[in-house]
């Protein structure tokens, strides 16, 4: 496979899959299992954003920290990275250039859901982006109807049921169940 930086076969391979995480859930785990598997990724680096790309209130930044610490634990190839804490504009291409001119060998590409995929353009200097990076597409339920389409689990959902009392052991890593029941979040 090639990217939009080029088919340097001895760069290493970097994932970003960035995200509110508010919070993760087995559809993320999944997306970071196809990236790393069909994306022929070396590493997923998960970047929870200090900012809702479209204002939305979300939870603390360190809640959703320990809460992805917990998600992704048992995944060797994931990377929890705090770049985007310090990405003050929230633009993806801003962090893509800091991280080109801080690891200038890796391959970058961005794993997101298909319909991201298709909206790339629109997004913050979404032509140049496309050029820099490559771009896992991660198919969706509800959204695609691809045969290996991840369920359809969303973090608003599980905070719904969290607010009504509601199981969510299959939504939910067991780690982050616990560590959510622990501290009493989203109630």
């Amino acid at each position: 496979m090639t990217t939009a930086t080029g088919p340097d076969l001895g760069a290493p391979r970097i994932a970003l899959f960035g995200g509110s995480f508010d919070p993760p859930h087995l559809g993320h785990v999944l997306a970071a299992c196809y990236a790393r598997v069909v994306g022929g990724v070396d590493e997923v680096w998960v970047l929870p954003v200090a900012k809702h790309a479209y204002g939305k209130a979300i939870s603390s930044w360190e809640q959703r920290w320990r809460l992805c610490q917990a998600a992704f634990a048992a995944l060797p190839f994931v990377r929890l990275c705090d770049d985007e804490r310090s990405n003050a504009s929230g633009y993806t291409f801003d962090l893509i250039e800091r991280l080109r001119q801080r690891h200038p060998l890796n391959q970058w590409l961005l794993v997101g859901g298909t319909d991201t995929a298709h909206d790339l353009l629109n997004w913050h200097r979404g032509a140049e982006l496309i050029r820099l990076i490559g771009i896992i597409p991660v198919p969706r339920r509800g959204y695609d109807e691809h045969p290996a389409a991840l369920p359809q689990i969303s973090s608003s959902l599980i905070r719904e049921r969290l607010g009504r009392g509601e199981d969510i052991a299959a939504l939910v890593p067991p780690a982050v169940a616990d560590l959510i029941a622990g501290q009493n979040w989203y109630r």
